[in-house]
């Protein structure tokens, strides 16, 4: 499928979530379950990445630049690396987290991503 970049707006339709509450409540999930999963500067990136997906609950369409940007200047220039913010979202589609799914500019060329946080699954059993 392919998506053409416009505004978060647009995207109001890939939410999961009804509320801002309630997206809360499916990370902090998630973050019980997997936060073992990710190095100290991935987990930055994700709950960076969370905070840009408040506007529309669960979904962003931030460049990586931006929310680099973001996390640089919030501590004082000791931020995470482009690989490290990359890694992390690798991480997170293989563990359900986010879907993401890439955009493109009129003239087809590819531009931001689009990151679609998920449900926390809370019919699975548990693992044993």
């Amino acid at each position: 499928m392919s998506l053409k970049s416009a505004s978060i707006e647009h995207f109001n339709e890939f939410s999961q979530f009804t509320s801002l509450t309630e997206f809360n409540h499916h990370i902090e999930q998630w973050l019980l379950e997997h936060k073992a999963d990710f190095s100290k500067g991935e987990l930055v990136g994700l709950k960076r990445l969370v905070r840009f997906a408040a506007k529309i609950p669960g979904v962003c369409n931030a460049k990586i630049g931006t929310i680099l940007k973001a996390i640089h200047s919030e501590f004082h220039d000791n931020g995470i690396s482009r690989s490290t913010f990359k890694r992390m979202v690798l991480k997170a589609k293989e563990l359900g987290i986010i879907t993401v799914y890439e955009t493109e500019r009129k003239n087809g060329s590819q531009t931001c991503n689009l990151y679609v946080f998920n449900r926390f699954p809370a019919n699975e059993p548990p693992k044993p």
